[in-house]
């Protein structure tokens, strides 16, 4: 009598009589169940078997169960289909799925075999399950939903367009703008403190554990992750896999293994959390696991603007009264830790405050600055930046419409007295094009020239303004379309720029309005090349954060970007995406520059 085929009733892969597990999934091969995991279509022949696999899963098989990987197009409790992984660690493997009755991508956590047969940590994950489903708040994944089987136990979640904060501090290359900062944790803060006050305590906040995506107004954070820790309390997988990733942002109470610590505990992780978005590092770096918590316990941190010297001091105190090594030291709730951080975070200089959100008075397109100029509204919102056109967001602000003139610059030299402070044969040169200090008769409108990044920084302070990042220039150029010239598709001529050499010497600011950007804005291209706040890294601009970029990190010999081509150069410098830099002290006749300011 022939042997009747066996095939696996979780992935559809053949089986040998004797088999006690499938070799594709890991699945015991006696599983009879398949209502709560079945493919959404039957197998019509059973795929070959999957290959040995590596070493390092080797041996990790050796240890346990290895994790079980749920093959797309798998369906979770005839209700979620499975679609791919979006992540893994060493609790479990994190999927993107569909839910089929309310029609929305969900993400679903699924914890590893070897811990989903723990009993105790089974009964733990369902309980932590059920209290989050009736927690909700804007700034925390949701929980929609339990999945629960003998070989695996998953929590269906709300699906998060986005990155973690560690991702999304790397992008800034580990120095995000401190008002941003201020931003992403008052609003965790706000979710923290909601949390607390219904007695949930997250016990595990560190960077991986808080995801930024994009809002209607602005960077959404959101929590993720909570009682995470509670449920592998005293169970060996504590002393294994990701403690280290935890460590690091472990109180000193849980260090020490206190069973009764408290929101305090949060309140602690987050303090390490808020100096590593600061300062761009931890507190505390070693990577040996038991002198890492010890400096928890006995070892005062530096101050973060130890490693960033212009954090605000109010900041700097604050950090540091969160990292307090007693619980009743510290702030005793997130809303007054939110409170302090907000008074310590001022608003950067060169912003406007529009009306509030409820007013009936729109931003005024067009400003007249104290300073003689005006300035262009471009509204909020993406543009395509860059030759390879990734999507980019960004606030409102304003842009000067042309760029500062000779006029311009000799009254803030008039009132200011403002003298160059770099030495050097570059020190000559500054406003070179100048009689004895005098501007030439007929060039009063022409934008100034020989001024370097240090020269444009000083006036924009003194206006009240501020010089636009690299970002804020190219859209202001390109407009949301992604077009190659601030006119559109069209060649340069004659007509629409300055540009090539064919005039010696620049030209009045605004004598090409056919050349004007899809803002009204004049000069974009041609003229004069720009300074730009930004200091070069062309790996930053090409993948950056997609909201808001300012490449602000400065090596020990910094290059500043300037972008618009200029009267000099040819037709290829005024591509919107065209971009050069030079060191802040330098001075050319071809080089100006245009201010910018914020609306808030």
């Amino acid at each position: 009598m022939m042997d009747v085929p066996r095939t696996c009733r979780r992935c559809g892969a053949g089986l040998s009589q004797e088999a006690r597990f499938c070799s594709s999934c890991g699945a015991p091969a006696n599983a009879l169940d398949p209502t709560v995991i079945a493919r959404t279509e039957p197998a019509t022949k059973p795929p070959p078997p999957e290959p040995s696999p590596p070493p390092s899963l080797a041996a990790a098989a050796g240890r346990g169960i290895p994790p079980m990987r749920i093959p797309a197009g798998t369906a979770l409790s005839d209700v979620y289909v499975v679609q791919g992984v979006l992540g893994e660690g060493g609790m479990g493997v994190v999927y993107r799925a569909h839910d089929r009755v309310l029609d929305r991508t969900v993400a679903i956590k699924c914890l590893h075999t070897n811990l989903a047969g723990d009993g105790e940590i089974r009964r733990r994950f369902v309980r932590e399950a059920r209290v989050l489903r009736t927690f909700s708040h804007p700034n925390v994944v949701s929980v929609y939903d339990l999945v629960e089987h003998d070989h695996l136990l998953g929590i269906v979640m709300e699906h998060v367009d986005g990155v973690n904060l560690a991702h999304h501090l790397a992008k800034w290359r580990r120095r995000m703008p401190i008002e941003e900062v201020r931003d992403i944790f008052a609003a965790v803060l706000d979710a923290m403190d909601t949390a607390h006050r219904q007695g949930i305590v997250h016990r595990d906040l560190k960077p991986d554990n808080i995801l930024v995506t994009r809002g209607p107004a602005g960077l959404l954070p959101k929590v993720v992750d909570f009682g995470i820790a509670r449920i592998l309390e005293g169970t060996t997988y504590t002393v294994s896999g990701a403690l280290l990733g935890t460590c690091r942002y472990m109180s000193p109470e849980q260090v020490q293994g206190d069973k009764t610590a408290d929101h305090r505990s949060d309140i602690y992780s987050l303090g390490v959390t808020l100096y590593e978005a600061v300062a761009g590092r931890p507190p505390f770096g070693d990577d040996n696991h038991f002198a890492l918590m010890m400096a928890h316990v006995q070892q005062a941190p530096a101050p973060p603007s130890a490693h960033r010297p212009e954090i605000p001091p109010r900041l700097d105190a604050l950090i540091l009264n969160a990292l307090a090594k007693s619980p009743s030291e510290r702030p005793q709730t997130c809303a007054e830790l939110k409170e302090r951080l907000l008074e310590a975070i001022e608003p950067s200089p060169g912003s406007i405050t529009l009306p509030p959100a409820t007013s009936s008075v729109p931003p005024a397109p067009i400003l007249r600055d104290t300073d003689g100029g005006e300035a262009v509204l471009v509204p909020a919102g993406p543009f395509l930046m860059g030759p390879n056109r990734r999507e980019v967001y960004l606030d409102a602000f304003y842009m000067d419409k042309t760029p500062v003139t000779n006029r311009q610059f000799a009254r803030f030299l008039q009132v200011t007295q403002y003298r160059p402070a770099h030495a050097g044969s570059e020190t000559g040169r500054f406003l070179a094009h100048w009689v004895r200090g005098a501007i030439p008769r007929g060039i009063e409108d022409h934008p100034v020239v020989n001024v370097s990044w240090n020269d444009a920084c000083a006036y924009a302070a003194w206006a009240g303004k501020r010089l636009p990042s690299e970002a804020e220039w190219e859209k202001a150029a390109r407009g949301a379309d992604g077009r190659k010239y601030p006119w559109g598709k069209a060649e340069p001529g004659p007509t629409r720029a300055h540009y090539g050499g064919k005039h010696r010497g620049t030209s009045p600011v605004g004598a090409y309005p056919e050349g004007a950007s899809p803002y009204g804005i004049l000069d974009m291209a041609g003229n004069v090349l720009e300074w730009c706040e930004d200091v070069d890294d062309p790996q930053f601009y090409m993948d950056g954060p997609s909201r808001n970029p300012r490449s602000t990190v400065r090596p020990a010999r910094p290059l500043y970007v300037m972008r618009g081509g200029s009267w000099i150069f040819g037709a290829q410098s005024l591509r919107t995406y065209a971009r050069t830099s030079f060191e802040p002290h330098y001075r050319f006749a071809g080089g100006g520059f245009r201010c910018a300011r914020s609306v808030r």
